[in-house]
């Protein structure tokens, strides 16, 4: 057959434009991914004009940055920030959704008092394949976190709930100190008091834990295989693990070892200790060891004190340090401003809904023209008056997401203790310990935009606000008129004017007081929160006091890089536990105090917050406050019938 009998057949028309309609399309296709790209390397990605829901750009950028659990955390937190939620199918021929949740109202709905009943907590087999795709081949934990909604996790809650939410945990003051003094003192006596910081808060943490939780103390050979292999399981990537070399007994994993640790100690609980409440339950067999071995993994302290600890050394006056010190309720701020920049969980485990739902838009504004339609003719959720949620969408919050909100919170990416200062605790200090509960921000004040002023702006003076607001953008972007036009460019201008726009819509909306409450959420929420977060707390403050009386400074006043280095989104590593991980080491000195303190005196004289608030109230300056404690002290010692509790 020759080129003209080819030609003349009447299928080749149709064939030649098939392949000429396709060349058009990957042409067309690959220009917008080249111009996609090159706006993802020239701006900030919260700066870049963003589709709020399913967005092809978000998706293109995941895959730019390759696909992986670490990379979604990555993207998501440096994509979202600012607006309402991406959203991604679970998988390519599936209808669910999952939102990754950017806006405060979306996270009220799931985790509000009177909403989350529509929305299931998803277990870690199910979380699993939402975020792979596959089911896992391994065992799963079943341990409570771990769980989703079921009646093992209600049991194990009714049964640990009186010793989390009622024990007054100052008891563990002494054998705290004792804890934290005994490896101190080691560091000093063995490197000069020359340490590794994480190295030194991890190993403090983990045995703190042992004594407090389980009652027990391991003799040194057993405790620092179980530190190995806890180091192990919460960065399973570590080289160390790949490479075969932590030759943990029996040729166990880390995730092996340390369960059967906790199993074994567990069940060797001395009666009182938590341990000993479980092993003692009526849960069932394999449910009492899943809980038995979890506590072990409770290192929220390790970290969160790193931090904290981090902040005060990079303070070259030593004020902060100082205060720290004198100050309890100051060193509440410096906690809460750690947790609040880094979280210690990557996200909030998976919630499901269970029913079609409809919330109240927050990003409608019907004083400002509708946004025009999508390439494919879709309408914007901006134009929408409402939000609708469909049975089945998963919902997975990030909580550095919302704490880095620049609509929430002024200057974000600074450490600013102060921005606490009318609400300094994570949890609200009650003087009956029965009473303590989760501290709710009402108001923008401690450290919301417009600081101080928001107070003045309500529903009558906001329509005007928003008016000369919008006329003063406008007038902005003639050229002529300001020179930001002649040197960025009008298209430029014209996008930064509407985001100013937009951004003051946000912060003086009446419903920003509402939302600035769910923007907090260190330990998580509703009714999955961390238990424990109460004596981690406890647990945190001792650490950073003891540190702070051993004289702690950065070896040889080297400042590590990650302050100066590391944005919030390049720290995560959502499969470890060290969430925001100090890639760099911080290397500090210590130095043993001259006196040493009876555990008994010194955990008077760290004194408790609530103590020292009511001496607040009764006008007492906190320069004078050591002073009157130890004096006190002093007292107490002279009284023979002195309860030692």
């Amino acid at each position: 057959m020759d080129i003209s009998e080819i030609l003349s057949c009447p299928c080749v028309p149709i064939v030649l434009g098939a392949i000429g309609l396709s060349a058009v399309v990957c042409g067309l296709t690959l220009l917008w991914a080249a111009s996609m790209y090159r706006d993802i390397k020239s701006k900030c990605r919260s700066d870049a004009d963003f589709v709020n829901g399913g967005s092809l750009g978000f998706s293109l950028r995941l895959a730019l940055e390759g696909f992986s659990v670490d990379n979604v955390f990555k993207v998501m937190n440096e994509t979202v920030r600012n607006r309402l939620y991406a959203s991604v199918k679970t998988s390519m021929f599936s209808s669910q959704e999952i939102w990754l949740v950017g806006h405060p109202a979306i996270v009220k709905e799931v985790f509000g008092p009177g909403t989350a009943k529509n929305w299931v907590k998803e277990d870690q087999a199910e979380t699993n394949r939402l975020l792979t795709g596959k089911h896992s081949k391994k065992t799963e934990n079943k341990a409570m976190l771990y769980t989703g909604d079921d009646s093992g996790w209600k049991h194990a809650r009714q049964l640990m709930t009186p010793f989390f939410y009622k024990k007054d945990f100052t008891a563990f003051d002494k054998d705290m100190d004792r804890v934290i003094q005994k490896h101190l003192d080691k560091a000093c006596k063995e490197t000069s008091g020359n340490k590794e910081l994480l190295n030194l808060t991890l190993t403090i943490t983990i045995d703190m834990v042992v004594q407090c939780l389980y009652g027990i103390e391991l003799p040194e050979d057993q405790f620092n295989v179980l530190v190995k292999s806890l180091a192990g399981y919460i960065v399973p990537g570590s080289p160390a693990l790949a490479a075969g070399k932590l030759n943990l007994p029996g040729n166990l994993s880390p995730f092996e070892y340390h369960r059967k640790v906790g199993f074994d100690i567990g069940r060797k609980a001395p009666k009182g200790t938590l341990m000993n409440i479980i092993a003692d339950s009526d849960l069932p067999e394999n449910l009492k060891d899943e809980n038995l071995a979890f506590f072990l993994e409770a290192l929220t302290p390790a970290f969160a004190s790193f931090w904290v600890i981090c902040h005060a050394l990079i303070d070259k006056t030593g004020e902060m340090a100082a205060k720290q010190k004198e100050d309890p309720v100051y060193r509440q701020q410096c906690i809460k401003e750690a947790l609040r920049m880094y979280p210690p969980v990557p996200s909030l485990w998976p919630r499901t809904a269970q029913k079609d739902l409809e919330i109240p838009n927050p990003l409608y504004d019907d004083t400002t023209p509708p946004k025009k339609k999508g390439f494919f003719g879709k309408e914007p959720i901006e134009n929408s008056k409402t939000i609708k949620i469909k049975k089945g969408t998963v919902a997975m919050v990030f909580p550095s997401a919302l704490h880095y909100d620049e609509r929430f919170w002024f200057a974000p990416k600074e450490y600013s203790p102060e921005r606490w200062d009318k609400d300094p605790f994570v949890l609200e200090m009650k003087t009956d310990v029965q009473t303590i509960k989760i501290s709710s921000r009402k108001t923008v004040n401690y450290g919301g935009l417009l600081a101080n002023v928001t107070e003045e702006i309500n529903t009558k003076s906001r329509d005007k606000l928003l008016a000369d607001g919008q006329k003063f953008y406008e007038s902005q972007q003639n050229w002529e008129s300001n020179i930001r036009n002649y040197m960025f460019g009008d298209d430029h201008e014209k996008f930064m004017a509407d985001s100013s726009y937009g951004h003051l819509t946000v912060c003086t909306d009446p419903a920003v007081f509402d939302h600035n409450q769910w923007s907090f959420m260190p330990f998580g929420l509703g009714m999955h929160a961390c238990m424990g977060r109460r004596l981690a707390l406890r647990m945190v403050d001792a650490i950073l006091y003891n540190f702070l009386e051993y004289d702690v400074t950065f070896y040889g006043g080297l400042v590590p890089s990650m302050f100066t280095s590391k944005d919030y989104h390049e720290r995560i590593v959502a499969t470890a536990a060290v969430y925001n991980m100090p890639a760099d080491p911080a290397y500090v000195s210590l130095k043993a105090p001259k006196k040493s303190v009876d555990f008994k005196d010194k955990a008077k004289l760290r004194v408790s917050v609530v103590d020292h608030v009511e001496l607040r109230k009764s006008g007492i300056k906190s320069k004078k406050l050591s002073d009157l404690l130890r004096d006190a002290m002093l007292e107490d010692d002279d009284d023979s019938s002195d309860d030692e509790n």
